[in-house]
């Protein structure tokens, strides 16, 4: 055969058995088609059908039946979704073989018909229940007899797990395994039928980049609980600069700003025209900011770009009025993190942020060393607690860092709607 020829069919040949790599890095971890990739332990029978892994027992059956992946993973992001029909199953993952009933040891993200512990964490032949829901939480984002969404993201010793966009579960620095087998669990003693689909993951291999396992604006995220915000007049002295904090504007000029043209109307900023950024940069900050939605009617579409990169959310959702997808509300890092509930006034009052910002750091070669971290207040109500952004932002994609300042000027949007904002500080950290 022609050597070029050779070379060419090998090149095809390769191409089409690398695995296939979406749009934000997630590979199948399921062909589809086939149990590739899985390998059955005794008890129980697994079988694909129309595209979905299923899984059944007698009650008969007393040992664990189990499919565990060939190959091992340490850090990770592991999507999937189920649908639990009878019985007692869950997702292991990071589990070594043991010459046991139950197949293996290590952890479980609790998969029950039920609904019982949905999403909690249960170390199998070690401190059994570590995390455990309660269960009249559970019953607010549980779809029983239908598909649910659970993912498993395991950085280290730090390990998170949602079903249908909710935290079900967390853990800091927990002494556990870090590398192991992904199984799928079908419990011993009981009658089972459970399914699996669309079996994703994103291997991290130690990288500080983090990683939001939800598609960005997907309207299957549940909105936030709606809560009581805390009224003006206790917020009190918190609202008052401190002695050390650059006033940004006191209501009387927008020398501090440039861009626009916005105005001063009854001495609040009003947007007119185009965004309005500040004229001195900020690095590590904590930024104080009151805005309202003039217009009862409006969306208040706005936000506040940190570093004139990363944003928090400006938008009228008291109510939960205006539709828009959770990482898109009020108080939302948008396209990141919803907040984690409502505390949104109604239209026409005034809004207190109060965010706590530290930026990304780079090492000399410009690689990523720790990512841009957010707290937030929303009406004295946290509603962000440190959570780490995947980059800057933009609608609807998620791009990665690039090195930038240490301080860089941030701004507010105008996005057509009419916003105004007052008692607008900060304190660099």
């Amino acid at each position: 055969m022609n050597w070029k020829l050779t070379i060419l069919l090998l090149t095809i040949l390769t191409i089409s058995r690398a695995p296939s790599f979406g749009a934000d890095g997630f590979v199948p971890l399921f062909d589809g088609k086939t149990l590739e990739g899985w390998n059955p332990l005794p008890g129980g029978t697994w079988e694909v059908t129309d595209g979905v892994i299923v899984g059944s027992q007698a009650n008969t059956e007393k040992r664990h039946g189990m499919l565990l992946s060939e190959k091992q993973y340490g850090d990770f992001v592991v999507r999937l979704q189920y649908k639990s029909l009878e019985g007692n199953s869950g997702l292991y993952f990071r589990v070594q073989k043991i010459d046991h009933a139950v197949s293996v040891k290590g952890f479980q993200a609790e998969i029950d018909a039920g609904g019982n512990d949905v999403g909690g964490l249960y170390e199998t032949l070690g401190r059994a229940w570590v995390v455990q829901p309660k269960p009249e939480d559970v019953k607010k984002f549980y779809k029983n007899k239908d598909w649910n969404k659970m993912t498993v993201t395991a950085i280290g010793g730090n390990v998170t797990v949602t079903v249908n966009g909710v935290k079900t579960a967390e853990l800091k620095n927990d002494p556990g395994v870090r590398k192991g087998y992904f199984g799928m669990q079908l419990h011993g003693g009981q009658k089972m039928h459970v399914m699996f689909k669309d079996i994703e993951i994103k291997v991290l291999s130690g990288s500080v980049q983090p990683v939001i396992s939800e598609k960005i604006h997907d309207t299957s995220r549940p909105l936030p609980k709606i809560v009581t915000p805390k009224s003006l007049a206790s917020l009190g002295e918190s609202r008052k600069p401190p002695q050390e904090a650059v006033v940004l504007f006191d209501g009387t000029n927008l020398d501090q700003w440039q861009g626009g043209p916005w105005t001063i109307k009854d001495g609040n900023m009003e947007t007119v025209k185009g965004d309005v950024m500040t004229r001195e940069a900020f690095g590590d900050c904590r930024l104080h900011v009151e805005w309202r939605v003039a217009d009862p009617d409006s969306h208040g579409n706005s936000g506040v770009y940190l570093m004139n990169l990363y944003e928090v959310q400006i938008f009228n959702s008291h109510n939960n009025r205006a539709a828009i997808y959770a990482d898109g509300q009020a108080a939302a890092i948008y396209g990141h993190y919803p907040p984690l509930v409502n505390a949104c006034r109604p239209p026409g009052e005034w809004e207190v942020f109060d965010i706590t910002f530290h930026g990304p750091r780079f090492d000399v070669s410009g690689k990523l060393t720790e990512p841009a971290r957010v707290s937030l207040l929303h009406n004295g109500i946290l509603v962000q607690n440190d959570v780490s952004l995947t980059g800057p932002t933009l609608h609807k994609r998620r791009p990665l860092y690039k090195q930038h300042a240490d301080k860089l000027p941030f701004y507010l949007q105008h996005h057509g709607d009419r916003l105004q904002f007052r008692n607008i500080w900060v304190v660099g950290l």
